[in-house]
């Protein structure tokens, strides 16, 4: 007969190897994610990006970065204080991604308006930021609208219903998924204590849970909304910027953008889904309304566009710049007629 020992060392042996190796595997995994940075479909901003809070709404972009300073042009509004002031809301659509702040078509916008009505003159200043949705635009316009009080609003509409949530010290978008009662987002079936301590500490498992998230069931998911959820959006959330507006006196104008992966008349005829409700709510509050697509009828989408999500390239920026020259000049005319 064997003797126990003998027959329970080799056994203990493998589970042993076998756990080793597993942890090895799982070492090598995390290091490869810290070092490869893989990013997974979903939005996430980092704390190097000077993420903050305001109101509990997490908020980024360094203001004191050259290019970015350039673009929300503060000193234009310190030095020439008589000039009409035009703000700009958006995403990295208005932004302008990719590209230096003298392609963003807010900056050559003001060289514009200001050769075209010299006097009192005109400072554009672009508050936009890649990445934001509706609550990262209107906590940094609840700050900036009254300290400015612009005679114009411009306010680009873009996959407003997206939703971020903070967990650590990182924003991550989290429409669409499970957020747990402690605030985190997670995999099935594994305990909330658990979860925490991985998601924090392990680059590996906040990929995973990124990719494999525990969804929300469908009758919840806030976006990209169906007609009713843009409805039930546009009433809760949109409805405070016309008010923020009329708190300073100021004209509002909402621009809408489409997606790049067709032509402008193909969007003209087959628009995104959540573009009617926001044009019937802006009818509805007289709110003067433009879509991109439409504005854009004459161009060639291939060659304005950076990609086919909806980022316009340097060409694509100057073409914005007559349009906006355009709706600005009309809105201001006829908000002097009333």
């Amino acid at each position: 007969m064997p003797s126990p020992l003998r027959s329970t060392r080799p056994r203990s042996y493998r589970l042993g190897t076998i756990v080793l190796a597993v942890l090895i595997t799982l070492g090598l995994l995390e290091m490869w994610v810290r070092y490869h940075q893989p990013w997974p479909r979903r939005q996430m901003v980092r704390s190097i990006y000077c993420l903050h809070t305001v109101d509990g709404v997490p908020i980024w972009g360094c203001e004191n970065e050259r290019d970015r300073s350039a673009r929300r042009n503060r000193e234009c509004a310190e030095q020439h204080p008589e000039r009409i002031r035009i703000l700009f809301f958006g995403s990295s659509i208005t932004y302008g991604s990719a590209l230096p702040a003298s392609d963003a078509f807010t900056t050559a916008l003001e060289a514009r308006l200001n050769e075209l009505r010299p006097t009192p003159g005109f400072c554009v200043m672009n508050f936009a930021e890649p990445g934001f949705s509706f609550e990262q635009k209107y906590a940094v316009a609840r700050v900036e609208v009254p300290r400015y009080k612009p005679a114009l609003i411009m306010w680009e509409d873009w996959a407003e219903w997206f939703d971020y949530s903070m967990i650590g010290d990182t924003a991550y978008g989290t429409t669409g998924l499970r957020v747990r009662p402690d605030g985190f987002i997670g995999l099935a079936y594994v305990p909330d204590w658990l979860n925490r301590t991985l998601f924090l500490h392990s680059r590996l498992y906040e990929y995973l849970t990124l990719v494999f998230a525990e969804q929300l069931v469908p009758e919840q998911v806030s976006g990209p909304p169906e007609a009713a959820t843009a409805t039930k959006f546009v009433n809760q959330r949109l409805i405070k910027v016309p008010q923020l507006a009329q708190s300073v006196g100021a004209k509002l104008v909402f621009y809408l953008a489409p997606a790049l992966n067709k032509s402008f008349s193909e969007s003209e005829t087959s628009p995104p889904d959540w573009h009617p409700p926001l044009l019937e709510f802006a009818r509805a509050h007289g709110i003067p309304a433009y879509a991109l697509q439409h504005e854009l009828l004459d161009q060639d989408y291939l060659a304005i566009r950076m990609d086919d999500c909806c980022h316009y390239n340097a060409a694509g920026h100057r073409a914005l710049v007559p349009i906006m020259a355009r709706i600005i000049l009309e809105q201001l005319d006829e908000k002097s007629a009333t």
